[in-house]
């Protein structure tokens, strides 16, 4: 079994950033730069070159990709929108759920195909309101799985076969199987959670199709192969692990975002890193990602 990160690593703080929800980390290779949201103090963030620019928002940015044609796509409280950077404009351009006023968009991934595949959940964590989309750049939105309180962590195998999609208060991974018309079918239960491990939250593949898993309230990341089987843990010096992504020049750099929601001033002055935007050197290596366009 090969080894996926040196032994002697341990991750990193390479900014406090103090987020109340870190969320969303994406690597931007044309700019060599991560961004990353901050859902619950609605901001968006950018390191680069060893310094972090921010911009604020009146709601939610839940989710930022970027868009073939110019500036990001981004998902906010209720809407789909263009974002114009760096003077932090939008252009609302989808609102797939008029009819929920309680529930927010959260994570979501572009695939090859320059499709965005996107989930809402009940804000409150109480209702089974949260679906699963798929928005194709000519505005095309269809409902692709429901009946999540909380939606999580879609994201796709390196060939781009299977998606898997994340029920993070039922602990459960679900993986879906792709065609080559980015339709979903065979959705089966795939990887659950201890319950004393915390709850499943953001994650990210690898180029030999490992699954690395955040998982909020377990103080891990957990690397599953593609068959599901548990393959290593990288324990964490804060206990709410968000989301991650493979980053840097050769794409070897794992960025992990962490919260602070849910802890206490106790627990806060026990983590005082938590809600920090961390770094940990692998031994793998992720994959581009791609922009939200139609391919040619």
């Amino acid at each position: 079994m090969p080894t996926l990160i040196a032994p002697q690593e341990t991750p990193r703080v390479v900014h406090p950033a103090h987020n109340i929800l870190g969320e969303g980390p994406l690597w931007d290779d044309t700019e060599q730069a991560l961004y990353w949201v901050d859902i619950k103090g609605h901001q968006l963030q950018c390191l680069a070159g060893g310094s972090v620019r921010q911009w604020s928002f009146d709601e939610e940015i839940t989710s930022v990709h970027r868009h073939a044609e110019g500036g990001f796509i981004v998902t906010l409280r209720h809407a789909i929108a263009r974002l114009h950077l760096p003077e932090g404009t939008l252009e609302k351009w989808l609102t797939p759920e008029p009819e929920l006023p309680g529930n927010r968009f959260n994570d979501a991934v572009v695939d090859a195909n320059g499709n965005l595949w996107c989930g809402t959940m009940d804000d409150d964590e109480g209702h089974t309101s949260g679906s699963l989309y798929r928005v194709r750049p000519d505005g095309d939105c269809q409902r692709q799985d429901s009946g999540y309180i909380v939606t999580n962590g879609p994201v796709l195998s390196p060939q781009g076969d299977w998606l898997y999609h994340t029920d993070t208060l039922g602990r459960l991974i679900y993986r879906f199987a792709v065609d080559a018309q980015g339709n979903l079918s065979d959705r089966e239960p795939f990887i659950r959670i201890p319950q004393d491990q915390g709850c499943p939250d953001g994650m990210t593949t690898d180029r030999d199709g490992n699954l690395w898993v955040c998982q909020f309230g377990g103080w891990r990341i957990s690397v599953f192969d593609s068959q599901g089987q548990l393959r290593e843990e990288i324990p964490m010096p804060v206990a709410n692990i968000t989301s991650c992504t493979f980053g840097g020049p050769d794409l070897s750099t794992l960025y992990i975002t962490t919260a602070r929601k849910g802890l206490d001033e106790g627990a806060l002055a026990e983590q005082p890193d938590a809600g920090a935007l961390f770094a940990l050197e692998t031994q793998t290596h992720g994959a581009p990602t791609p922009a939200f366009a139609t391919q040619a």
